[in-house]
């Protein structure tokens, strides 16, 4: 049975080469898997001890507003 190359996945995250590097080196896909939903639970965590031991809410800034979080919502289906 003649064998044929098949397409390497690669599961990126903190410390991961960049895309590029990872494409040259013969990826067809890079995903981030959980790693952008582990990074959004450290800000929770980091955000909640701010504001509990030190009474401040620095940690969130540069957030998106509700706004525009919810306009790709209201702008309907996409082509």
């Amino acid at each position: 049975m003649a064998s044929r190359p098949l397409p390497v996945n690669v599961l990126a995250g903190p410390g991961a080469l960049p895309v590029s590097e990872l494409a040259a080196a013969g990826a067809a896909r890079v995903g981030a898997g959980s790693a952008i939903a582990e990074a959004a639970y450290g800000l929770v965590r980091r955000a909640a001890r701010e504001l509990l031991e030190k009474g401040t809410t620095t940690t969130p800034e540069g957030g998106f507003d509700y706004a525009t979080l919810n306009a790709p919502l209201l702008d309907g289906p996409a082509d």
